[in-house]
Order: structure tokens, then sequence, then C-alpha cells
């Protein structure tokens, strides 16, 4: 790097600091990046988030707005719909969690009596086979000769998997976002919640503040923009900035010494695959190693925040068994799980609070580019090491 250069990003780091700490000063007097929603993990929770929305277009929701903010989400979403239906607002039941065949459960429900709308939501969990598909089955028979499509609500508004929407057409299914519908319909009920209801305008806004963490529109818009002005200010500037992003891109990193962790894991387990980002909207790469003789699989994500332990397709392991609980009783000792009673109603562990050991404090303050920025620092070798020692903790347990 040249000396000039060197010095105009050395000058740009100390101009963005100093921009930093001006806000935070802001922040810390009128306390308005308080968000309870990202205090408690629940931005990252797909239950717990799909409850609130449940309860804001549940008429008899403690909001106290009656049926105000389902009348603005139908009004927002029906002109999307394959056919007009008239949804009878002030009679419609918003139930969470409806439970259909098999124990399977669609995230929220309206029905009033006549129509029935299943709306299935995803925000970090993936597609499951059929689900789509069955979601509309188990509607379409609810609804006899009236066609109702599934509301398939993402961050980003992409169309469900293939897998899961198989065997129906086009018309079966409504892709909406997090992104653009919901955040626009949630924006309305903001202007229609009367300012003598401060608790509901303020949960609104939290919630809409979360929402947009979730595609990766900051809070810290305000400051973000006077350092884009900062960086854009003249040639050198952007010059040092760019200098700045080609030697911190933290994920790049880590996810390099990911990928280069399975040559190393592959001389000690050959069957190691890894499987790359399916363009889903999910951020992952995920090394999978057969485990015990090829009758579980376990997988772990690059950035470490997720891991999955499951039976292969042809191990019809039972939950119950001995062999499975002790499994799961290792798995809760080397990641940290809480609880002390192995899954019983699918045979996968997947913890999103997961982290490399010594940063934990990052991932529960939600922090996740100091803590990739520090991940960065891991070697292939350490990654591999920590997998390969995984797995023969894994290979080691009793039957």
């Amino acid at each position: 790097m040249e000396k000039t250069l060197e010095n105009n990003v050395c000058q740009l780091l100390t101009d963005v600091a100093e921009v930093r700490k001006r806000f935070e000063a802001r922040w810390l007097r009128t306390g308005e990046k308080y968000n309870l929603f990202n205090v408690a993990g629940i931005t990252r929770k797909e239950v717990n988030m799909c409850r609130v929305l449940a309860d804001l277009l549940d008429p008899k929701g403690k909001h106290c707005q009656g049926s105000r903010y389902l009348s603005l989400f139908w009004e927002a979403i029906s002109p999307k719909l394959p056919e007009r239906l008239d949804l009878g607002i002030k009679d419609t039941k918003v139930t969470a969690e409806y439970v259909i065949d098999e124990n399977r459960r669609i995230d929220i429900t309206l029905a009033d009596g006549r129509i029935f709308v299943p709306i299935e939501v995803k925000i970090r969990a993936g597609d499951q086979p059929k689900q789509v598909a069955d979601y509309y089955e188990f509607a379409r028979k609810k609804n006899k000769d009236i066609h109702v499509p599934v509301l398939y609500l993402t961050v980003d508004g992409h169309e469900p998997l293939d897998f899961s929407k198989a065997g129906i057409g086009e018309n079966a299914y409504v892709p909406l976002s997090f992104r653009d519908d919901i955040i626009a319909w949630l924006e309305a009920c903001a202007r229609n919640t009367p300012e003598t209801m401060v608790p509901v305008r303020e949960g609104l806004r939290q919630y809409i503040a979360a929402i947009k963490s979730l595609y990766g529109k900051s809070e810290d818009a305000e400051m973000e923009d006077a350092i884009f002005k900062m960086v854009t200010g003249n040639d050198d500037s952007v010059r040092a900035a760019l200098a700045i992003c080609k030697g911190t891109n933290f994920r790049e990193r880590v996810l390099k010494a990911f990928t280069d962790a399975l040559v190393l894991v592959r001389a000690s387990f050959p069957n190691t695959i890894i499987l790359p980002n399916d363009n889903s909207g999910y951020d992952w790469y995920i090394i999978q190693i057969p485990v015990r003789g090829g009758n579980y699989l376990l997988q772990v994500n690059y950035d470490w925040m997720s891991v999955w332990l499951y039976a292969s397709e042809s191990n019809k392991t039972d939950s119950a068994s001995q062999e499975w609980t002790n499994l799961n009783k290792k798995m809760r000792e080397l990641f940290k799980f809480p609880g002390d009673s192995a899954p019983k109603e699918r045979l996968v562990w997947r913890w999103e609070d997961l982290s490399w050991p010594s940063l934990e404090s990052y991932v529960n303050n939600d922090e996740r580019d100091l803590y990739l920025a520090y991940l960065s620092k891991l070697s292939s070798q350490e990654a591999a090491d920590r997998i390969i020692s995984i797995v023969r903790e894994l290979e080691n347990v009793k039957a």
C-alpha cells in the first residue's frame, strides 16, 4: 500500500470512529436504539416472531385495536391472491401453530367459518418435504369449493423450494415478504393507531426495526448515511474505503477457512462433503460428515451458529432409543445445549445461538459483525481439528 493511501486509510478510520462516538453518545442519552426484540433474541426465533405477528392479526389480540390491523392486512394482501376472497374480518379467528395431520403445524391460520387461510412463515428454518403442498391440500379440504392459496411469507419473498411445493400449481401459493409486504402493513398499522396507545405504537416501532434487521437494514441508518457522505466526499476517501473493504471481508475469510478445512477433515473421514448455499435465502455452507457407520449425519454451518445431528435415510432410529438419547446427551455437552431430554418429534438438533468457543458473548449480544471479525482469524486447521474432535466424540458414544 502506498504511503499516501495508508495515511488516508488511517485518517478515514479515525473520522469514522469519531462519527460513531457522536451517535453512540446520542443513543446513550435518548435510548432510541433500545429494542426488546433484539435484547431478548426474539428476532432470531421464528416461533416467537410468528406469535407477535399472529397477535397483531388477531381481532382479539392484546393490542386492543380490534379488527383494525387484520383489516389493513387483508386490504393489502388480498389483491395478490389469484381470485377475490371476502374474508369476514370481524368473524375471523387467528391461530398460531395450527396442528394438522401427523402433528405438523401451520404457523398462522385465519378462519372466518367459511374461508380458511394458511400462512407459512420462513425466517431461518428451511423448507420441509411437501410442506407447502400438504398445507395447501389441508386447506383445500377445509375450503371445499373456495380456492385459497397458502400465503408463503419469507424475509425476501422467494418461492418455496420444489420439494416443498411438489405436485401443486403456481396458484396454490402466494409468496409474500417481510421486507415489502409486512413492513408496509405494519407502518400502516402504526399510522392508524391512536397516539394515546403509546405502548402499542412503540411495540410496532420496535417490531418494524426487528424485521428490518432480518434483511440487513440497520437501525443505524442515520449514522450510516453520515459515514457514506464522509466516505464519498472525494476520490482519496473513496480509495481508502475500498482498501478497507477489500481487507476486511470477514465473512469471506471465515468461509474460506471453513471450505479449506474440508480437505483436512476428509483425510480422517473420506466421505465428508460440503453443501453449498442453495440460493434459498439462507446464509449457510455446511460440512456434512457421516458418523457411526453412516447411520447418522453431522452437519456444521460455516459460521458455527447452526449444527445438526440426525439419522440418515437408511437408519430408522427410534427417538426413544438409548443410542439416540446418549448421542443427544453428548451433543449437549459439546455445544452447551440447554435441557436434559432428547428431541421427541424429529431426529435433529438445531440451535441458533451456537458460536465458536470464547466468542459466545458476541452471539448473545447479537453482534454478528464483531463475531465474524474475530472468527475470521480462525485457521482452516483449527476449524478442521474441532470438527474432527466432535466426530470422534460421537463415534465413542456407547449405544
